[in-house]
């Protein structure tokens, strides 16, 4: 009669309830890590694109700020060019004008000395 006693079927109920009850932490646990990571991975890939647009940002920025700087140091030689070439052309014409000044410096005192020479 201690057969009837005891049930075995009642214990083996309660551990498999147990078991079960471990089993769904260990799956609450499993997907919360899982979420985690995707959360994690999610951040790092929205703050790697939020750097990459501003990167994207910097190097337009940079790019006009270059082509402007090109046109600016490309007029400035072409100023350069007319200043040097309004220079060259300025000095041959005061050589020219010093050539025609000692000319007619020269020629006065000849006729300087002409009428001197006359009196």
């Amino acid at each position: 009669m201690r057969f009837f006693r005891r049930s075995h079927t009642r214990s083996l109920t309660a551990v498999s309830l147990e078991l079960a009850v471990r089993r769904r932490h260990r799956l609450f646990l499993a997907i919360g890590i899982v979420l985690l990571g995707g959360s994690l991975l999610a951040f790092a890939g929205f703050r790697y694109l939020e750097a990459q647009r501003a990167l994207t940002l910097q190097r337009e920025t940079l790019e006009k700020e270059n082509l402007r700087l090109r046109e600016d140091s490309e007029r400035a030689r072409l100023a350069l060019e007319v200043e040097k070439a309004t220079r060259d052309g300025l000095e041959k014409q005061i050589s020219e004008l010093n050539e025609q000044f000692n000319r007619l410096k020269s020629e006065l005192e000849f006729f300087r000395s002409q009428k001197n020479g006359r009196r």
